[in-house]
């Protein structure tokens, strides 16, 4: 039996920005569990579709919360499906999945480079949206607004980040002949 929603909720789902946005996120998604590719051709879909997901993630609005409240956290998720995806990027990437990079490019203070890793770029843009798609399926007007919530937060304050991180390591690739476009 399907769950009827609001009028609120089924409005913006129906917006051209949020079936966008969630177009986008599950081909991110599915690219990760179904990939078979090798090294080459992985970086250059991933980096495409993070530039698509990074836009759609700008455009998607913010979805007020009606329905939903600081106790609507209803999925756990499962720790062996990022650990194993960790593990098979790890070995897909190798040596090509550390870069280096600057936590606020734009402060003041000076700041040293640290080590980025595009396998936990990669996993926890993942783990982000799958556990927020997983719980749009619940199908419920608390569930599906917490989700949506969570997705606009989570892109301005961590899987957005990682997002922007991956998309400048992979634009140097083929500058530094690791990558053939």
């Amino acid at each position: 039996m399907k769950n009827i929603l609001s009028s609120d909720i089924e409005v913006f789902l129906q917006k051209e920005t949020t079936k966008n946005f969630l177009t986008s996120a599950q081909k991110f998604i599915e690219f990760l569990e179904n990939n078979n590719l090798n090294k080459n051709d992985f970086l250059q879909q991933i980096h495409g579709l993070l530039l698509e997901l990074y836009l759609k993630g700008f455009q998607f609005e913010e979805i007020g919360l009606n329905h939903s409240n600081s106790n609507t956290d209803l999925i756990n998720s499962d720790e062996d499906i990022y650990i194993n995806l960790s593990q098979t990027l790890n070995s897909v990437l190798g040596e090509d999945a550390y870069y280096r990079e600057i936590f606020d490019p734009i402060s003041d203070k000076e700041e040293n480079s640290v080590q980025g890793w595009l396998v936990d770029d990669f996993s926890d843009i993942y783990r982000d949206l799958k556990i927020e798609l997983d719980k749009i399926k619940i199908g419920t007007d608390e569930t599906i607004e917490d989700a949506l919530w969570s997705l606009k937060w989570s892109f301005l304050n961590h899987w957005g980040q990682h997002c922007v991180n991956a998309i400048r390591a992979l634009h140097f690739l083929p500058y530094e002949g690791k990558l053939i476009m």
